[in-house]
């Protein structure tokens, strides 16, 4: 989906991927829709260097900056549009991917969208839709310059700048920064969800394995947390199916605390789960997946079928992506991490911590305590042992794009399939069974689970793989 801020979608009418040719022609005039920041128009981008310079540097410049929106198609007089001119639309897109992978490095995202003049075929304006960017600064170069090299150009108000040697440094040195403070943000936050799920956790006569998946934007949002934002989440909640497969809504009771909102069902019971969404779009999702009790003398190891973790995976990556882009505004990448450990009370934050009051657990046996992973034999449903090892605690990390968890369907399943495979590779594991990486679902492998995650594919329009 196209990078769509909300001050654009107010002044167009509509989000960027579904704003009509008439809402944009309606601009013409309008004193509100002057150039800005995250706003250009562009008659034309001429043919030749000439045409693919204005292009690079045009899509560098919000890369570098704040993100933006450029028309195509719309003439400007003193930065108000004056006439939807339109453009001719074929082949206009290619040239510019081209042009940018060729002019602008590293590569930045974008997204383009052509909306047809209903009156004339062919004609019409090519959105370009481009969001800030944790790999800025875009550098460009310009081949038809005397001074051959790269240049840094950022958006300043509706204008451009060259960003100067220091400024360079000092951009350079932020995306370096940016990464290291979010994965220490990510574990930060697993951290304190883990912490406070330990103080509520049920103690069992066997362990309780706990599923917790955190998200943390690229670039932070903004969600202003008063009163009313506070009663629009408690009714939305009352109401909203988070898991995939369920039936009735997912959480019981709603709460603040320091910067974010709180949602939790189950209490202290074994089947708790609890969502944390902060005002910066960053978020936490713990629930403990239905385990299998040991069998025999073995006390330590405890079971659970692999179809689990990926549905609540999926599940908690849809959840926490709506809450970053619907309520804090936030748009482009995220990191994602998912952990699964034998215990809440074995996660390592609090095993290598200050043990709390009233620790459960002989440190002599410690390392005995793990999951063993199953899967369904897809002949006889008989559950049979996943890999070749089982382990006290297993991480897996990706890099997912917002919108395609928050919209559901394939990308979601695509998304869900990479992160879980990387947790897999723990036991011994390359990918999952239930989710090819192209997002089809596979039925033979989703045992017990088949009947309610069918559902959701065919409401999500998600394909089976090919069984051929």
């Amino acid at each position: 989906m196209l990078y769509s801020p909300r001050r654009l979608e107010t002044l167009l009418g509509a989000p960027v991927h579904q704003v009509t040719y008439q809402q944009i022609a309606d601009l013409v005039g309008n004193a509100d829709a002057r150039e800005a920041e995250d706003l250009d128009y562009k008659r034309l981008y001429p043919s030749g260097e000439e045409g693919k310079d204005d292009i690079a540097i045009d899509i560098a410049t919000f890369a570098n900056h704040l993100g933006g929106l450029i028309i195509v198609g719309m003439a400007e007089v003193r930065d108000t549009p004056s006439a939807a001119l339109g453009v001719a639309l074929a082949g206009l897109e290619n040239r510019i991917r081209s042009t940018v992978a060729d002019r602008i490095h590293p590569m930045p995202r974008f997204g383009t969208r052509p909306v047809e003049n209903p009156a004339e075929a062919g004609k019409g304006f090519l959105l370009i839709a481009i969001p800030p960017s944790t790999l800025a600064p875009h550098a460009v170069s310009i081949p038809s310059q005397e001074e051959k090299g790269l240049r840094w150009p950022r958006r300043h108000g509706a204008d451009k700048v060259w960003l100067s040697e220091s400024e360079i440094a000092a951009a350079y040195r932020r995306r370096v920064m940016a990464v290291t403070d979010q994965a220490g943000r990510v574990v930060e936050l697993e951290n304190n969800a883990v912490r406070t799920t330990a103080t509520t956790s049920a103690r069992s006569q066997f362990p309780l394995p706990l599923l917790a998946v955190t998200l943390v934007p690229d670039l932070p949002g903004d969600l202003l947390l008063d009163g009313e934002k506070v009663r629009a989440f408690e009714e939305r909640t009352r109401q909203e199916i988070v898991m995939i497969g369920a039936q009735t809504p997912t959480f019981t009771s709603t709460s603040v605390a320091h910067r974010r909102l709180v949602a939790e069902a189950g209490g202290n019971s074994l089947f708790g789960v609890r969502a944390e969404l902060y005002t910066d779009g960053a978020g936490t999702f713990t629930v403990h997946p239905t385990a299998i009790p040991p069998a025999g003398s073995d006390t330590f190891t405890v079971a659970v079928l692999d179809a689990e973790i990926v549905v609540r995976t999926a599940s908690a990556l849809r959840y926490l992506a709506r809450h970053a882009r619907d309520q804090a505004a936030v748009n482009g990448s995220a990191l994602v991490r998912v952990t699964l450990v034998a215990d809440t009370h074995l996660h390592p934050t609090l095993y290598s911590g200050p043990r709390p009051a009233g620790w459960p657990y002989d440190d002599i046996h410690i390392d005995r305590y793990r999951v063993d992973l199953l899967t369904p034999t897809p002949e006889t449903g008989v559950n049979r042992p996943l890999g070749s090892r089982i382990s006290r605690v297993a991480y897996g990390e990706s890099v997912v794009w917002l919108n395609d968890l928050a919209d559901d369907g394939r990308p979601l399943a695509r998304a869900t399939a990479q992160l879980v495979g990387d947790l897999l590779q723990t036991y011994g594991v390359a990918e999952n069974q239930q989710i090819r990486r192209d997002g089809s679902l596979n039925p033979q492998a989703w045992g017990p689970h088949w009947e309610t995650i069918k559902q959701w594919a065919q409401s999500a329009d998600i394909p089976l793989a090919d069984q051929g």
